[in-house]
């Protein structure tokens, strides 16, 4: 009897089929050698779409709220039909007697292979290959420990119940809203309390009122200080009023000052942890500007193609104890460029610090390290894998190396009744800090921040009690208050992290990750998805919200965009996995929650649409050239403008006064015959249309017409 493996791409299928002597081709898969090798192109069968689940429910109703299936029935993807074919006629072939589960080690890698399991009725045994990393020896270890399918049921438990709590949120969600208001609004149990948090931080940035105030900033001669009041509770340099900043000025300058007091602590500053994939996304996008959805594509190319970092979809930034004797082979593979460093660690053999190794702190999967395949050089790979690789290499090498240490100095001065005080930084051993010191690695100890002080790193003279200096000059610094920073794609991971939380310190950051929003693995394509329907886009390095994110936001319950909730819900997926939850409860609470805020939106009253928000200012470009441009009649929304043609769609010429009139020429995936294009340019609404495209990838037909407080076209379902 043959042993049939599943992988869960084509390129790792072939691998495993090389590695295995799977060499003659089929359609599809691989076989010989006793073993076909098949795969999927990630998922092949998905949760059907409503109307499989009940034909009652293919037109969008508020009467057939809440769509709650009593069985699930399953569906091939449509773009991977014929894949699903082959890889089911494999499962049945009589000469198969056991398949080998070697999709992605991970809670979706477990699901993408038990759909196909199940809609294929396959019933043969089947075991787990479990790897990390996608070296051939690797590969060959991890096929010489396979282990028993049933080892991961919770795993894949929880894997289907994060699949259909998704379901049940997202589409009853969607077609609850989209019918009360009339106009084609999506909610996602993870997307939408992302999407909360950054309008959140979006408005809280337009309302904020800047306040100005004062420091006072002396020059002692061989150093400067701050004028600061001891018994302020918070912020105790700040001065509120210039009258008062002025008069401090006039009294300091020229008086005589005494030192009152000098610290001086020797402080030591651990190597920072190694990165799971969070940690490493956020560094990679502070750094390099990389989004989250490129650094892990990258890093997903160096596992799998170049095969030289272990698995990247990890939440664990510790190795496990069986780990550390295959550091010196790992190290070894690293290339020549970090020989300075490697020369280190051959004099100084790495230990079994807990910093670094510690069981308890790995699931599924160690934190993100090099191989121990190879590397002779990375000259000629794209810059961005170099950077990537590098980082890890980096991180990896510091673990190994010993501390930062350093001479904090703290002085407090008094000049009369005034205080003012100074701080200085002696760095007494570089330790793991020399990996960093080179253009471009400045940025490191602000990414990893979690045990510096904020000191200022001027040059104290030797200073002690009773010293005295003249107050050469005291100026008055002006500044201002300033608003919550815009996410960035670094800061939003963060916050998605934490379910939102304001955490810093590492360690109680890694014992929370069991409550953010999403996974490791699905963060970075939230954030894409948030952005590819239009909620959220990039303005430089900032994420903000687009007037349509703002609406929904408006327009929804505070429990589904509630990131402690949905983050509650995260830590009950992962309470599954480990046996610790059950997934009948888990999802009896997720279909009671549904019922509950559908029966709320069906009783609220409809919404108006909110009005749009201006895009955030920044330089003015110049104004453009006037041409002369065909128009199309006069604007149905503002009644002022003409209709002009760009090269997606048709809008009003009255934009930059504020009307945001716009027909797209493809909407919704579906390009709009010329027909329908003229009577949404009329005010009109369209016929029925079949083929519109929605972010669950189903298909549905629907009216479309124009919203007049938004001045979109918007999708009109009909009963």
């Amino acid at each position: 009897m043959k042993i049939l493996v599943f992988a869960e791409k084509p390129s790792v299928g072939r691998d495993i089929a090389r590695i295995l002597g799977a060499n003659g081709k089929g359609k599809g898969f691989q076989e010989g050698n006793g073993y076909i090798v098949t795969w999927g192109f990630g998922h092949l069968v998905a949760l059907g779409a409503p109307e499989i689940q009940n034909p009652d429910w293919k037109k969008w109703s508020l009467a057939s709220l809440p769509m709650l299936p009593r069985k699930w029935v399953l569906a091939k993807i449509p773009s991977a039909a014929e894949q699903f074919d082959t890889v089911a006629s494999l499962m049945q072939r009589d000469d198969v007697g056991e398949i080998i589960n070697a999709a992605d080690a991970g809670r979706e890698g477990e699901l993408i292979f038990r759909l196909v399991y199940q809609h294929a009725r396959c019933t043969r045994p089947f075991r787990r290959l479990w790897i990390s990393s996608m070296t051939d020896e690797a590969i060959k270890d991890g096929f010489a420990d396979l282990r028993p399918g049933e080892k991961y049921d919770d795993l894949a438990r929880a894997a289907e119940s994060r699949s259909q709590a998704d379901w049940l949120v997202g589409m009853n969600f969607t077609r609850a809203y989209t019918k009360k208001n009339n106009e084609m609004l999506t909610l996602g149990r993870v997307q939408t309390p992302t999407l909360a948090m950054v309008v959140g931080r979006h408005l809280e940035i337009q309302n904020f009122v800047p306040r100005d105030y004062w420091e006072i900033s002396t020059d002692l001669g061989d150093f400067s200080a701050v004028w600061f009041n001891p018994d302020a509770p918070e912020f105790p340099t700040r001065i509120d009023k210039l009258e008062f900043a002025q008069a401090l000025a006039d009294r300091l300058t020229g008086t005589k000052a005494a030192v009152h007091s000098v610290k001086k602590n020797k402080k030591k500053q651990p190597p920072p942890f190694l990165y799971d994939l969070t940690s490493l996304q956020r560094e990679a996008n502070s750094r390099y500007g990389m989004t989250a959805a490129d650094s892990l594509a990258i890093l997903q190319t160096l596992y799998e193609k170049r095969k030289v970092v272990t698995y990247p979809r990890t939440d664990s930034r510790y190795l496990s104890g069986d780990i550390f004797p295959t550091i010196e082979k790992r190290l070894a593979a690293i290339p020549g460029e970090y020989e300075p460093f490697l020369d280190h660690l051959r004099k100084n053999r790495p230990q079994k610090d807990k910093r670094v190794f510690n069981d308890a702190k790995v699931s599924d999967h160690h934190a993100i390290i090099p191989t121990e395949k190879k590397v002779a050089d990375t000259s000629a790979w794209p810059l961005a894998e170099q950077q990537i690789y590098d980082m890890v290499v980096r991180r990896f090498l510091a673990a190994f190396f010993p501390d930062h240490e350093y001479l904090s100095t703290q002085v407090v001065i008094k000049s009369g009744e005034d205080h003012l005080k100074a701080g200085g930084r002696v760095v007494t051993a570089e330790g793991w800090r020399v990996l960093y010191h080179r253009k471009g690695q400045a940025e490191e100890r602000k990414i990893d921040s979690e045990n510096d002080d904020e000191e200022n790193d001027q040059a104290l003279p030797d200073l002690k009690k009773g010293d005295s200096r003249d107050i050469a000059k005291a100026e008055i610094l002006t500044r201002k208050t300033r608003p919550p920073a815009a996410y960035t794609e670094s800061t939003l991971l963060q916050a998605m992290e934490t379910a939102g939380r304001l955490v810093e310190d590492e360690e109680l950051r890694d014992a929370m990750k069991d409550c953010g929003l999403g996974t490791p693995a699905t963060r970075a394509e939230i954030i894409e998805k948030l952005i590819r329907v239009g909620y959220m886009e990039r303005d430089k390095k900032k994420l903000v919200p687009t007037p349509k994110g703002i609406q929904i936001i408006s327009l929804a319950e505070p429990e589904i965009k509630s990131p402690e909730l949905t983050g509650n819900w995260e830590k009950r997926l992962s309470d599954i996995s480990r046996g610790k939850d059950s997934a009948s409860a888990f999802m009896n609470d997720i279909a009671g929650f549904v019922a509950a805020v559908v029966s709320k939106i069906k009783n609220s009253r409809s919404v108006v649409a909110a009005s749009p928000q201006p895009k955030p200012q920044g330089k003015k470009a110049p104004p453009p050239a006037l041409v002369n441009r065909p128009t199309f009649g006069v604007c149905p929304v503002c009644g002022k403008g003409q209709i002009i043609e760009g090269t997606r769609g048709f809008g009003c010429n009255r934009f930059r006064e504020g009307c945001h009139y716009v027909v797209w020429k493809e909407f919704h995936g579906k390009k709009l015959p010329q027909g329908a294009i003229d009577l949404l340019i009329a005010g009109k609404t369209t016929r029925i249309i079949k083929g519109f495209i929605l972010e669950d990838g189903s298909s549905v037909a629907a009216k479309i017409g124009v919203n007049r407080e938004t001045g979109q076209i918007q999708l009109i379902m009909e009963e």
